[in-house]
């Protein structure tokens, strides 16, 4: 007769956020009867039931799947923490509005029959990876954005002029209040709130996002995968250089002679869901659309 494989759990749950400790009891409850799961906590996690815990890198080394119960924010700190790791990561939503995550905090009874069966979806998700160009000839890399990257203005008085390189080809200089720099994933984050089209979050796309742009014909554009974006911000007297962030992690100013270098990661990251779970039913509930078919 064949021993069932244990399944190593690393958990990972936001103390701030009202529920976290009922999520967790949840889940150690069910665990208790499910020999073959054997859960691992994160330092902080772990530090809410007095239990040993582990960095989120070393937890991702020890972990078949990572369970992050917290918002989309906190998803995100989980996988720039462990990337370029391949551990899956199953969100559980005790935030607000949150589109990386499987379940929500009322639903969470529903992941446990999955995780004793091992019985997820994985879906791949292309991040992001920058190289931030210097002046002064030294380069910062960032490795990992799931979402976004985002250049915006640092004044209310004046408009920031934002050069756009794709490949060998100039795309346009956006003179706007910054531009976001998304994947697929992140088109239903920041993208989204200024305007942008929502991707299908597993296709191999980058889209660029103008925010608040003064010429009304720029619009965002989706481009492929195959080129670099080059980035860079054209000189104003008196006007501050642009603020840079990653996935909503401060990354520096981007003054002139400075360019960034975006380009998708070699690797990507894998996000878990329920085998039944489905994209379009959850643009259907959390956008609230509506019809006569639906």
């Amino acid at each position: 007769m064949a021993v069932a494989k244990t399944l190593n759990i690393g958990v990972v749950v936001n103390r701030s956020k009202p529920g976290a400790r009922e999520v967790l009891n949840q889940l150690i409850e069910f665990s208790r009867g499910h020999p073959t799961l054997r859960l691992h906590f994160e330092k902080r996690t772990g530090g809410l039931i007095h239990r040993a815990g582990l960095s989120e890198r070393e937890l991702a080394k020890k972990s078949d799947l990572l369970l992050v119960a917290g918002g989309d924010g906190s998803l995100l700190d989980v996988v720039e923490a462990i990337f370029p790791s391949q551990v899956p990561i199953l969100g559980v939503n005790i935030g607000s509005l949150g589109f990386l995550t499987a379940v929500s905090e009322t639903e969470v009874a529903t992941i446990f029959p999955y995780l004793a069966e091992n019985d997820l979806r994985l879906s791949p998700r292309l991040v992001l990876e920058t190289v931030f160009h210097h002046a002064n000839g030294k380069n910062q890399r960032i490795p990992c954005a799931l979402n976004d990257v985002v250049i915006a203005r640092t004044t209310v008085s004046r408009l920031a002029r934002i050069r756009v390189e794709v490949g060998d080809y100039l795309v346009t200089e956006y003179v706007c209040d910054g531009l976001i720099v998304s994947t697929p994933t992140g088109s239903t984050a920041y993208s989204l709130a200024a305007g942008g089209p929502i991707l299908s979050p597993e296709t191999d796309s980058i889209l660029l996002t103008p925010i608040c742009p003064h010429t009304l014909t720029n619009r965002a554009l989706v481009v492929g995968t195959d080129q670099t974006i080059r980035i860079r911000v054209i000189r104003q007297e008196g006007v501050p250089a642009p603020a840079v962030q990653f996935d909503g992690r401060p990354g520096g100013n981007l003054r002139t002679h400075d360019w960034l270098e975006i380009k998708p990661a070699q690797t990507k990251i894998q996000l878990a869901y329920l085998p039944h779970s489905d994209f379009y039913r959850v643009l259907r509930q959390k956008l609230k659309w509506s019809g006569a078919s639906v």
